[in-house]
């Protein structure tokens, strides 16, 4: 468990006292009033919790836990008061930002006992949310694996979008990414359902037919209801409703909820021009002149990402016997008889590779085209 404590008092006696009764059961850090203890938080890092007395010059403790809960909403605050401040601190924790509030004085045996409280609160929500990435990561894994093959090409753009959007976000060190990660699947969900004779002209978005059309336009609400029936998801649905808003009319908040529909809509876009066979060099430049669709920090970033990808891969042909995990198709990948396997631009994951196996082994002559494009890892 995590035991790092920041505690911040304007009172050097009040500091010593901590320093003389908690250095032995917890890894402790002081400051000497609120702008301080904003600067150790931040240069320091990676506290459960932090205890502050509430009146100090400058920045007040409960002004100060504020503006630390918006750095990092699971670490644990307590907030030490006096009876003159008391209206103060009620409004602090009435506000979500404060865990727990002790009165002023308090005994070393009290304070240590709310404190390893509150480090049990910040590990039992660290916990929880590393289970839900995990246990959500996990499903939403085995479902799009699932349905790769039920629809290649649609798939083959949740795995391409998947990636990019993890990487843009895991550059912004967001801690809740596993959002984004999860709305790039259900971005394309609905589409499972699309009759095989119109799933191309709708992937490649051709001219289709009024009923088509109308079957799109709900395809939303028919996400909206998956989700709906999966408890933790309900920011998902925010995330992919914002998706087509412009960035400008909206701020971000700190659930990232904006961010997050910017990041997906890049990728979104970036891989349909890429698989419409359009050169990256100009993709990237025609987003960057949209600056009120497209939002301009992640497209530098995008820039960025496309910049490493293709230094660090090579282009080869190789028969489908010599495929790896980690490849990725330059090509679609079909059987000889046109059956469509997997999208141009796919990676070569698991379950493509167990995929190409059972071909392989199912079949006499080797069903595929002799040579396969694919960018190998250098």
């Amino acid at each position: 468990m995590n035991n790092k404590i920041l505690c911040v008092d304007d009172e050097e006696s009040i500091l010593r006292g901590f320093q003389l009764n908690l250095r032995k059961d917890f890894e402790l850090h002081l400051a000497s009033d609120g702008v301080e203890g904003l600067e150790v938080f931040e240069e320091e890092g990676d506290f459960a919790l932090v205890l502050s007395d509430m009146r100090m010059p400058r920045m007040n403790g409960a002004e100060m836990l504020a503006e630390i809960k918006k750095r990092d909403h699971e670490v644990s605050t307590i907030l030490l008061t006096g009876h003159t401040d008391f209206e103060s601190a009620m409004a602090a924790v009435n506000d979500g930002n404060v865990f727990r509030m002790l009165s002023k004085p308090c005994p070393p045996e009290r304070l240590i006992k709310v404190l390893k409280d509150g480090l049990e609160q910040h590990d039992l929500i660290k916990s929880k949310r590393i289970l839900l990435d995990m246990t959500l990561r996990g499903a939403v894994d085995a479902l799009a694996e699932s349905l790769s093959t039920a629809k290649p090409l649609f798939f083959g753009r949740v795995q391409r979008v998947r990636l990019l959007a993890n990487k843009l976000a895991d550059t912004l060190e967001m801690e809740d990414s596993w959002k984004v990660d999860i709305a790039s699947v259900f971005s394309q969900i609905a589409y499972i359902g699309l009759p095989e004779n119109i799933t191309e002209d709708v992937y490649y978005k051709r001219k289709v037919p009024s009923p088509v059309k109308k079957l799109l336009a709900e395809f939303p609400q028919d996400t909206q209801k998956i989700l709906d029936k999966i408890p933790g998801l309900e920011e998902i649905g925010e995330i992919l409703n914002r998706v087509d808003v412009q960035p400008r009319f909206e701020e971000n908040d700190d659930r990232n909820i904006r961010l997050y529909a910017s990041i997906l809509r890049v990728c979104l876009d970036f891989d349909y021009y890429e698989e419409q066979g359009h050169d990256k060099q100009l993709i990237l430049s025609s987003l960057k002149s949209r600056p009120n669709d497209y939002d301009p920090k992640i497209i530098r970033l995008l820039e960025l990402s496309v910049a490493s990808s293709e230094k660090n891969t090579k282009l080869e042909e190789l028969p489908a016997k010599q495929l790896e995990n980690g490849m990725r198709l330059v090509e679609e990948l079909r059987l000889k008889d046109g059956f469509l396997l997997a999208s141009s631009g796919s990676y070569i994951d698991e379950q493509l590779y167990k995929v190409i196996r059972n071909y392989l082994s199912c079949y006499d002559e080797n069903p595929f085209p002799s040579k396969i494009k694919v960018r190998v890892p250098r």
